[in-house]
């Protein structure tokens, strides 16, 4: 497996920024180095242009960036650091025969508008499944019957909805058990996977660094029991860690250990679907 660290900014940033930043270095330290390529974050905070998308010039900038680096890489990528968008430029390089499988607290179905932009974290999956080409030109589509959201806590009724009424499969974390993970997954006839894990899937317990913790999680064990099974039977053609923020960058340390498990799963998915 390749590994793909997003969110390293360069000069001043946010301390939102700084935390990610953080959290993607401490991350890639122990990452082998001839395996691992770093696409910076671009400076500055990033321009909306009048569109429903906060920071929208950076979130492209990034999912651009990301797309090139998939689209020559020769074996899976796992994109690590960044907030749920960093995921977005990974689409580029799925065909059609692939299930998306979200692991999270959050839904990240928000509705866009440009009278009230949103941060693309919040819209992930309205993103690619609408695939608004004026915006994200470079990225994929996935059609929302082939995705899977599991783990989530508190999502608003409306999101939720909308979600459901799109074909989107939206298990709480309580009906998120690994069963009704893998038979999720198996419903959307694809052979192939990709699996995004973003970190707010685990409960705060288990890992503090990060942005928006949500009680109630995942504990580390039962997070990688959904890898295996969202991965089970399927080749594993991409993945994503992201939302890893910790408050000063000395704590980063404490929370390794649980990251570094998830990334030891999705590595040997990756490694046995190959073989």
């Amino acid at each position: 497996m390749q590994f793909l660290i997003v969110g390293q900014w360069q000069g001043s940033a946010s301390s939102r920024a700084m935390r990610l930043s953080d959290g993607a270095s401490a991350i890639a330290a122990d990452l082998p180095r001839a395996s691992t390529t770093v696409v910076p974050a671009p400076t500055g905070a990033g321009d909306r242009l009048d569109s429903a998308v906060a920071r929208y010039t950076a979130v492209r900038s990034v999912a651009e960036a990301v797309a090139d680096e998939i689209r020559v890489a020769t074996e899976p990528v796992l994109i690590v650091g960044g907030d749920g968008a960093a995921m977005l430029g990974a689409s580029a390089a799925w065909g059609d025969d692939v299930a998306l499988v979200r692991l999270s607290g959050s839904a990240a179905f928000r509705a866009l508008n440009r009278a009230q932009p949103v941060p693309a974290e919040a819209s992930v999956l309205r993103i690619l499944v609408a695939r608004p080409d004026d915006l994200f030109p470079e990225i994929g589509h996935v059609q929302a019957d082939r995705v899977v959201v599991a783990g989530t806590r508190g999502v608003d009724d409306q999101e939720r909805a909308a979600a459901e009424r799109a074909g989107i499969v939206l298990l709480d974390v309580d009906a998120a058990t690994p069963t009704a993970i893998e038979h999720a997954v198996a419903a959307t006839g694809a052979t192939s996977v990709y699996v995004h894990v973003d970190l707010d899937a685990l409960d705060p317990s288990e890992i503090d660094g990060l942005l928006e913790p949500v009680p109630f999680g995942l504990d580390g064990q039962g997070l990688l029991a959904r890898i295996t099974a969202a991965t089970s039977g399927r080749r594993l053609v991409g993945a994503a860690i992201t939302g890893f923020a910790p408050t000063e960058p000395d704590r980063a340390v404490d929370d390794l250990g649980v990251i570094l498990r998830i990334i030891a799963a999705l590595t040997a998915a990756a490694r046995t679907a190959r073989d």
